[in-house]
């Protein structure tokens, strides 16, 4: 086999690839006989007819297979031959012919990692500011689990007011007619919470239990119903039932209550590590992003771009599940927009990735399968799944394992240079 690399970047490469004829001879026999084993063919007992009955019966058939096979271990040897790195399938054109007595020619069309040359990457400067925590904090975070622990009592002798949960019938019509969907019984609404058409809420205050009020409001211009957005519309509303909020005072009892707390210094003590903690990890997460920018600033290379092209579909794929997640259309989604305005992101993300691979292989980083393991734990205790249903989700992705201890390893050796970084205090 002879093999020839043609530049067309420094990412990537065109690989003429030929096949010399005796190997080309020696697969279509051995191809033949192999189906001549088992060929079942009128007139012969199963794999006892000649090689030319065999040949003409099967040979488009064995062709095809030698062709496959040739091509696939010839390109995996050139690529070995010339020492090149693909970061995705090749491109294989202008495939010859198979015949005896003539070589196997093609092309492989491949993108490769680039050369990198390193720079100087330990020490690194990095952000960093003393993490403290005030008491204006731990105040706003008890009073948010108080108000997840609060009752709702019912209200008498008063109209409804902001911030009140109302219990409502209501039912809307547009042009004197019912709109579809638009009609509840016993309905729970907290007033402020902007849950549903803006300004409905505000006109609910000042209405006393019992009392039914025609109230008017806009559908926004981009209401989800295409049918409804802009259009105004008129709700006949009941309010059937007041409740106010009631929190729960803040003693040993309701520490013990949302965390097994012996008392409210116990409570307020633990509030307070877990917001340091927190602020820790802010701290580190964008110290990781300002350092990596930093290495990919200082580091000049061309980079695939089929890589480029697939990180944008990631991240394509995450923004619409948000949007979903949001409940706008995806049909909105403009891809080629969001390409365009995000083309520099991805760029710069997979030169981060390219450096840390490079990185790591310098600095002989690598994730065991104990590591592995125990991010697989880490992830199924997060989402509430058994550890072996997130492996097998792992392992039915093309390449899932390997692509997730690819990213520990970046994100140890993303740990070891911020652990080697110079910090900077404001």
């Amino acid at each position: 086999m002879k093999s020839v690399v043609e530049n067309i970047s420094t990412v990537k490469k065109k690989i003429n690839i030929e096949v010399a004829p005796d190997d080309v001879a020696r697969e279509l026999d051995k191809a033949l006989a192999d189906v001549g084993k088992k060929a079942k063919i009128p007139g012969f007992r199963p794999g006892k007819a000649p090689k030319n009955i065999v040949e003409r019966h099967y040979g488009d058939e064995v062709k095809s297979e030698v062709v496959h096979r040739l091509v696939t271990e010839s390109y995996m040897k050139a690529l070995e031959e010339n020492n090149l790195n693909p970061v995705d399938m090749p491109e294989i054109e202008n495939i010859s012919t198979l015949a005896k007595g003539s070589p196997l020619t093609f092309t492989a069309v491949v993108e490769v990692r680039p050369n990198i040359e390193l720079g100087v990457y330990d020490g690194v400067e990095v952000k960093e500011t003393a993490v403290a925590v005030s008491d204006a904090e731990v105040t706003e975070t008890i009073d948010r689990l108080r108000e997840m622990y609060a009752q709702l009592e019912v209200v008498e002798g008063r109209p409804i007011e902001k911030n009140d949960t109302a219990i409502i019938d209501f039912e809307g019509f547009r042009d004197g007619k019912t709109i579809e969907g638009a009609k509840a019984s016993d309905y729970m609404l907290s007033l402020g919470s902007n849950s549903l058409i803006p300004g409905f809420e505000e006109q609910l205050v000042g209405m006393n239990r019992g009392e039914t009020r025609e109230i008017r409001v806009t559908f926004p211009a981009d209401y989800n119903n295409k049918d409804l957005a802009g259009k105004d519309a008129a709700f006949t509303v009941t309010l059937k039932e007041i409740k106010k909020k009631v929190l729960p005072e803040l003693n040993d009892e309701f520490a013990k209550d949302i965390g097994n707390n012996a008392t409210v210094a116990e409570l307020t003590e633990g509030i307070k590590k877990d917001i340091e903690y927190r602020k820790k990890n802010d701290q580190a997460s964008a110290q990781r992003e300002e350092l990596l920018s930093k290495l990919v600033d200082a580091h000049t290379f061309d980079i695939p771009p089929g890589m480029v092209e697939r990180e944008l579909q990631s991240m394509a794929r995450s923004h619409a599940t948000r949007m979903a997640r949001q409940g706008v259309d995806v049909k909105s989604f403009d891809f080629s927009k969001f390409s365009a305005e995000n083309k520099h992101l991805a760029e710069k993300r997979v030169k981060g990735t390219l450096l840390l691979d490079v990185i790591a292989e310098k600095e002989k980083i690598d994730v065991t399968d104990q590591e592995v393991s125990s991010a697989i734990a880490v992830m199924a205790k997060s989402s509430g799944q058994t550890a072996d249903a997130v492996r097998k989700y792992y392992e039915s992705l093309d390449g899932g394992i390997e692509n997730l201890r690819s990213s520990l390893m970046r994100e140890k050796t993303l740990s070891l240079l911020l652990s080697k970084a110079k910090k900077s205090y404001n």
